[in-house]
């Protein structure tokens, strides 16, 4: 196995605390619901502000850590997520849970200084394992955020952000004493670079299907413990576990289903039986009046998502020229954004109308990625790509 640089470890802890916020927050909506009297689509709304703080703060992070260096943005986008920690736990208004949301979101959209720091201090044959484990962390988050609400919510709905706010805490010691003062002075991608290069057939199909899939598990996800809530009656320690069985099941599928299945099959054809599968969860979920059934649903909702998003990303990594891969990307997670900032709120506003209904717009969204036109033409390049991976 490849040896990391050590400056990594606080690099993946303000990834894990990043995510930590939003993982953190989706098993105690429904109570925040019952405490402030607000609507659905209020509550929903909760996790589309951060995703919109993010969009807008990561072009800002990201041209001031090209100046100034990686590390100051790391530890400032740090300081925004403990401060938005600290707020929601002290918070006894709806609209300081907001301005708490706010900050958690600018502090976010120092995430791109993140990743470009990987690109800093990994060597070109360490890069690809260094980005997988860095998505890993957002895996755990989704396991541990949901048990650690769960369990710490039955003594009070702050203190898992108490909890939380140690955490980041600690990660910001540990990088103010242990991350290399370090950052490529590089010249910014301009916009209208990305989009020229996001614009190539192969890519721009990607990306339409990358935008349709995300949307579809964050307007489920994000809304996962309200329809629980109306539909199943549970509380927020049942909310926990169910999520957290979602990301076990999902971190297995990707381990012993996906990575096989991609070498066999390709990625194209992963990812396109991922959305069928996730298709078949949405439908699922309108039937989903009892637990059993309901776990059902999660089992292909979770193996259906673990083979979309990391396909798609390889996809990507494939189809763009390697002189345009980091526009590329760029747009990508902008596509990423839009869709967290769109998909809350909307199955957010579904769930006020009839939450059997919440099903619908992520079926929508993942019966129009299967129906995209196939873009086959880069099918060999991936296959001689992977044959390459495996024999070394």
């Amino acid at each position: 196995m490849l040896r990391l640089p050590r400056a990594l470890i606080p690099i993946y802890g303000t990834t894990l605390a990043d995510t930590l916020g939003y993982t953190l927050m989706i098993p105690l909506l429904p109570s925040l619901v019952r405490q402030f009297h607000v609507s659905d689509l209020m509550v929903g709304a909760l996790l589309s502000v951060p995703a919109l703080c993010s969009t807008v703060a990561a072009p800002v992070w990201g041209k001031v850590s090209d100046r100034i260096g990686r590390k100051p943005i790391i530890i400032g986008s740090q300081i925004l997520t403990l401060a938005g920690y600290l707020v929601l736990a002290t918070a006894h208004s709806f609209v300081i849970i907001f301005a708490s949301r706010i900050a958690s979101g600018l502090g976010a959209g120092g995430l791109g200084a993140v990743q470009s720091y990987i690109a800093d201090v990994t060597e070109p044959k360490q890069r690809d394992f260094a980005y997988a484990l860095y998505g890993a962390v957002f895996g755990v988050a989704f396991i541990i955020g949901p048990l650690i609400s769960g369990f710490l919510a039955k003594e009070g709905y702050a203190i898992p952000f108490y909890v939380a706010s140690a955490l980041a805490a600690a990660n910001i010691v540990f990088t103010w004493f242990f991350i290399p003062a370090f950052g490529k002075k590089e010249k910014p991608t301009s916009v209208e670079a990305s989009i020229k290069a996001a614009s190539a057939p192969g890519v721009r199909l990607v990306l339409i299907r990358q935008f349709l899939a995300i949307l579809a598990i964050v307007c489920f996800l994000a809304n996962f413990g309200l329809f629980l809530e109306h539909v199943l009656r549970t509380n927020v320690s049942a909310i926990g576990w169910l999520l957290a069985l979602a990301g076990g099941v999902g971190g297995a599928a990707m381990i012993f289903v996906v990575t096989p299945l991609s070498a066999r099959i390709g990625d194209r054809r992963v990812a396109q039986l991922g959305l069928v599968f996730s298709f078949i969860a949405y439908g699922i979920l309108w039937f989903a009046d009892n637990m059993p059934l309901f776990c059902v649903m999660l089992i292909f909702w979770a193996v259906g998502s673990a083979m979309v998003e990391p396909t798609l990303t390889a996809l990507l990594s494939v189809r763009a020229k390697a002189s345009e891969r980091g526009a590329v990307m760029g747009v990508s997670d902008s596509v990423n954004s839009l869709a967290m900032i769109i998909g809350p709120a909307a199955g957010a506003a579904i769930i006020g109308l009839n939450p059997r209904l919440l099903g619908v717009i992520p079926a929508a969204a993942a019966l129009a990625a299967i129906v995209l036109p196939q873009y086959k033409k880069d099918d060999e390049k991936e296959q001689r790509q992977k044959q390459r991976a495996k024999a070394s």
